[in-house]
């Protein structure tokens, strides 16, 4: 599949979250996804477009990342394995600085840190989470860059043996 192709694939299955897709077509999108953010960024006084762009693209990434997981039959609800961590990790910080803020300090970066590192619970805690959220990420992308499952799965005929029957038809 080349990128257009993966692109086009992407966004005509803006909502589908059946079926199966093909390593390129999510990495293709994941490249394509990336390389328009990173773009968007480097213009000035485009961070609403760079944040409409992002939620514009969610749900085609969700659904292409589900699909990706059902290629490698895996269950779509897979991905929450790999959120929870970073979720977790994300949370953490924000009771942390919301406490701090409660305290009645004021709000700026050198301030938490000092206090959040003086504080070696919360120090131990912030490691250990940042530690699984890592470990997750990189089982995430092994995942992502996986094989699809050979013949059919329950998610439907595997997407490699379909096009490569479907150009063998063409000759």
């Amino acid at each position: 599949m080349s990128f257009g192709e993966a692109i086009k694939s992407v966004f005509s299955k803006y909502a589908t979250f059946s079926g199966r897709a093909r390593r390129s077509e999510f990495w293709y999108f994941f490249l394509f996804n990336f390389l328009v953010s990173f773009v968007l960024r480097l213009i000035p006084h485009f961070s609403i477009v760079s944040g409409l762009w992002a939620l514009a693209v969610l749900i085609p990434s969700l659904t292409v990342m589900t699909r990706r997981f059902h290629d490698i039959g895996k269950s779509g609800w897979t991905y929450l394995y790999f959120l929870i961590p970073s979720l977790l990790f994300i949370s953490y910080w924000f009771y942390l600085i919301f406490q701090y803020i409660s305290a009645g300090y004021d709000l700026d970066a050198e301030s938490v840190a000092a206090i959040i590192t003086a504080n070696s619970s919360a120090s131990l805690i912030s490691c250990i989470l940042l530690l699984v959220s890592l470990i997750a990420f990189i089982i995430f992308i092994v995942l992502m860059a996986h094989d699809s499952q050979p013949g059919e799965n329950k998610w439907g005929p595997n997407p490699k043996e379909v096009q490569s029957e479907n150009n063998s038809g063409n000759d």
